[in-house]
């Protein structure tokens, strides 16, 4: 054997030997990195210890609630503060980690008894790649809790699991097959089929990208007075899209931001026992400059009690460039068969883009304004309300709503400061506005 192939062979055991130990420093730095990074309105995480060692790690993570939300929880008899354990072992290629809540002896009794002896409430497993891709899975285990009182809580697992990558993008699946509650007022809540996924990214304040949830249904009963209410077949998306956007969106002065927001129910049936069915609801915020509603979005997080006058200049120099840079709000659908009839809206908004200041000039924002506005509601509605027949009425002798044998109808063109009617004749917006209120 060659002195060569001798150093091939020592330098390939020497690698081999020492590849744990660099795949510990790089975890340890990625572990450092995402914890120290980490952004929640809700709780601040750091690191309590991490003890790096030759196959393996250990971490312990601190999470604090933070101000405005430690009075919810104090109230509730819970610890504001919790630790996470992490066991860490070294791959070849990445890392793989364990990691569950440190419950104290008061909480590992309540835990007990909901989940078992000895079982983990939730347990989080990771998978990361020396790329810092990384595979998550959360689980909440089982629960079967009852008290001497009559409350239980069942449900089935909750799995909630995805991947992330080096730059926080990534996407998320999560399941729960069933939940229920029973009060010992014998007051209940069964739930069933929640899901839901995700794609995209988090970009400061903001998640660029999809998300959705489904509900098959849920159902509040109160069994002492035999009253309910059910809810079926639920359905909420809502996405944000880029339109021009460049490494740095928030920096971008062109880059616009248009989020989209719809939900709809299957089946609603009213504490009175009365199905509404088909609910629609559609809207959306389009072309929104995209600097200007980040910075918005940082400053409601600066924001304590009241703004400062510094921080009240900015948030007007914000609105002023959200407003000059134009916008629309469309409201495309809100609609409800009811037992009535139907319920019909249709509502859209557009600020042109070009008026500078407008904080010093709100009285040519009509200017720039242009949309429409459709209602339609059931008659046997609107009678059965005293004072929305009594508006409903003044409006129909103003010609503002026709009303047709079966409903009351509104269309209307908004065009600047007026208000054009189906029949062609003109208002001031101001009257219409105190119309409505």
């Amino acid at each position: 054997m060659t002195l060569k192939k001798i150093g091939a062979i020592g330098g390939a055991i020497a690698v081999a030997v020492c590849w744990p130990i660099a795949v510990g420093q790089v975890g340890e730095r990625i572990y450092l990195d995402t914890v120290g990074k980490y952004e929640n309105p809700y709780v601040k995480i750091s690191n309590e210890s991490y003890d790096r060692g030759y196959l393996g790690s250990e971490a312990v993570s601190r999470i604090e609630v933070k101000d405005e939300f430690k009075a919810l929880f104090e109230e509730e008899g819970l610890p504001s503060v919790w630790h996470v354990s992490h066991k860490i072992k070294h791959g070849f290629l990445g890392m793989t980690s364990e990691s569950q809540f440190e419950l104290d002896e008061g909480l590992q009794k309540v835990a007990a008894q909901a989940w078992g002896e000895g079982v983990a409430p939730i347990t989080f497993q990771t998978e990361t790649s020396l790329t810092r891709r990384t595979e998550f899975k959360v689980v909440v285990n089982p629960v079967a809790y009852k008290d001497d009182f009559g409350s239980s809580v069942s449900s089935e697992p909750f799995i909630f699991d995805g991947v992330v990558d080096a730059k926080g993008a990534g996407e998320f699946h999560y399941h729960l097959p069933q939940f229920s509650v029973t009060t010992t007022a014998n007051e209940t809540m069964a739930m069933s089929n929640l899901s839901g996924d995700g794609k995209g990214v988090m970009d400061g304040q903001f998640w660029l990208g999809s998300q959705s949830a489904q509900l098959g249904s849920v159902k509040f009963i109160d069994s002492n007075n035999d009253k309910a209410v059910s809810l079926t077949n639920m359905s909420v998306a809502m996405s944000n899209v880029l339109t021009e956007p460049t490494k740095d969106a928030a920096a971008d002065e062109n880059a616009r931001l248009t989020n989209e927001n719809k939900v709809t129910i299957e089946k609603i049936v009213s504490i009175d026992g009365k199905d509404y069915n088909n609910f629609n609801f559609a809207l959306s915020f389009i072309g929104l400059d995209y600097p200007a509603i980040t910075r918005l979005g940082d400053m409601s997080d600066e924001i304590n009690d009241q703004m400062s006058p510094e921080q009240q200049k900015e948030a007007l120099l914000a609105l002023d460039l959200l407003v000059a840079k134009g916008l629309t709000l469309a409201m495309d659908d809100l609609s409800l068969t009811t037992p009535m009839g139907d319920i019909r809206s249709q509502v859209r908004f557009v600020v042109s883009p070009g008026l500078a200041r407008a904080s010093q000039n709100v009285d040519k924002m009509a200017e720039k304004l242009t949309g429409n506005i459709a209602l339609e509601l059931p008659k046997e509605l609107v009678e059965m309300d005293p004072a929305l027949l009594e508006r409903a009425t003044m409006m129909e002798q103003a010609e503002i709503v026709e009303r047709l044998e079966d409903k009351y109808v509104l269309n209307m063109q908004v065009e600047g400061d007026k208000v054009i009617l189906a029949n062609g004749d003109q208002l001031p917006l101001g009257m219409l506005f105190m119309l409505f209120m």
